[in-house]
């Protein structure tokens, strides 16, 4: 029978499936082993069967950081530079009541309440009906210059 130490070298010799067989055949006599689902998660690839494994060992062992810090490295991230803008500005808001003479940096009132506008969908529609207005206006004009100097 595998051994745990099997399967372990088999990953640091790069051969993955050999590992996964070896991990598989573990947990088929010792269902409750948590390395050999730790082990098998570190081999497979798709993240639902990862997360499988990860949870199979927190029911084995509560505790376990390893399949808990596996699970937290499967949920999605975020650009790392957008979340600390995101944290700069909830740490520091923009100081609007400032005495400064710096007046020209303050956003004018009207753009305050961006609901009392038309909503962005429709002007994105508005602007896409005028651009084909003029690529047909367009068109026709240079079909009929085309046609008028050949004599058509």
């Amino acid at each position: 029978m595998p051994t745990l130490e099997d399967g372990r070298q088999a990953i640091q010799q790069g051969n993955l499936q050999q590992a996964r067989l070896i991990f598989e055949a573990i947990l088929q006599e010792t269902p409750r082993s948590e390395d050999a689902w730790l082990g098998l998660a570190e081999v497979l690839t798709d993240s639902e069967d990862k997360r499988i494994c990860y949870e199979n060992a927190l029911k084995i062992n509560k505790g376990s950081q390893a399949a808990k810090e596996g699970l937290r490295n499967l949920e999605p991230r975020s650009n790392p530079l957008i979340e600390a803008l995101g944290q700069q500005a909830r740490d520091e808001p923009p100081d609007y009541d400032s005495d400064d003479d710096e007046d020209d940096d303050r956003v004018p009132d009207s753009f305050v309440d961006a609901d009392d506008g038309p909503p962005t969908v429709a002007l994105i529609a508005i602007g896409l009906l005028l651009s084909v207005v003029v690529f047909a206006i367009g068109s026709g004009t240079v079909f009929f210059l085309i046609t008028s100097m050949n004599g058509g």
